[in-house]
């Protein structure tokens, strides 16, 4: 690729986006997405990973080898509400890594072109991974604002709300780490039913499941007199 940049005539170059939210979820979660469809009208399929298309507009990626690093922006359409779901269930999804491919559209996978294309190259791109540092707006667009992941001077430290007496893990969640038999209802009331089992998300719930005097892996932060 650092061979084409250098020709006056280039080609077309496409932004393709993974949000990888495995840090905050707790297990491998990546969503690939690309504001529009190859040649096909279909996904577009990079390094054989398959970009959805999604509304989205990204601002302020200009490079500068001078003053402080930019802050870009993306934009993205909540259509469906799926957007507001992540941003409610994972704390706006503070901390999560987007990175960013830059690609010629003459390398794509071959599987993007009617008659194949003899210069498919999964190597030539150009990588930058970001963090996410802020929502701005998550009704009816979603804005996020990224920094690089060494100036995230803005991020919550840890990267999610501060609260005393609630976890904030999914329940059988990696966090969690729950993977026994039923206990008892989000009341904290004895079932034996696995339909019913579910934490209260206090710290009696989670003595239940491990152990009165046992180490807890209980999400919140009991010493904590406020949310932060």
């Amino acid at each position: 690729m650092l061979l084409d940049i250098t020709k006056i005539e280039q080609g077309a170059i496409i932004n393709l986006y993974d949000l990888d939210l495995s840090k905050i979820v707790g297990n491998k979660t990546v969503i690939r997405f690309h504001n529009g469809v190859n040649e096909l009208r279909r996904p577009i399929t990079w390094q054989g990973n398959v970009y959805e298309p999604y509304p989205i507009k990204a601002q302020g990626f200009e490079r500068s080898g001078q003053g402080a690093s930019n802050r870009p922006t993306l934009t993205a359409s909540n259509t469906g509400g799926i957007l507001n779901g992540l941003i409610a269930s994972y704390e706006g999804m503070i901390g999560a890594i987007v990175t960013r491919h830059e690609v010629l559209v003459k390398y794509l996978d071959a599987v993007n072109f009617e008659n194949g294309n003899k210069y498919a190259d999964p190597y030539c791109e150009f990588v930058s991974n970001y963090v996410i540092e802020q929502v701005r707006l998550h009704s009816p667009l979603a804005i996020f604002t990224l920094a690089l992941p060494c100036e995230t001077d803005g991020a919550r430290i840890p990267a999610r709300i501060i609260i005393a007496d609630t976890c904030s893990w999914i329940y059988r969640s990696a966090e969690c780490g729950y993977t026994g038999g039923a206990v008892a209802d989000e009341f904290d009331q004895p079932t034996n039913d696995i339909t019913r089992d579910k934490c209260s998300r206090c710290v009696a719930g989670c003595k239940l499941r491990f152990g009165q005097y046992e180490t807890l892996p209980f999400g919140g932060f009991p010493t904590a007199a406020k949310i932060k």
